[in-house]
């Protein structure tokens, strides 16, 4: 608010700076100020969706992905103590397609 009605710091002149500005909008002639309304007859957007090819290429992307981790896993699963797990760890974090 730039010019309060009531400029106390007080309880009550927080509560009539709220009434204020709550009501002061529904005024009908202060209507004009406010920001416009999208119309709520416009229905919502739908997510498009995706079509076989997209889906196709999804399907080999996620099972490449499998195929990534399962051989991540079988690599780490051959160290033979912590240390050794955690050089295998560190050594596939500094891979640049980790």
């Amino acid at each position: 608010m730039r010019n309060p009605p009531f400029a106390d710091r007080s309880l009550l002149g927080t509560c009539i700076q709220l009434a204020h500005a709550t009501f002061f909008e529904a005024l009908p002639a202060n209507i004009e100020r406010r920001a416009p309304v999208a119309p709520a007859v416009l229905a919502p957007k739908r997510a498009r969706r995706p079509g076989p090819l997209q889906r196709g290429l999804e399907a080999i992307d996620h099972w490449f992905h499998r195929q990534r981790l399962a051989s991540r896993e079988k690599y780490l699963s051959q160290a033979q103590n912590v240390f050794d797990l955690e050089a295998r760890m560190r050594d596939l974090e500094r891979r640049p397609y980790y």
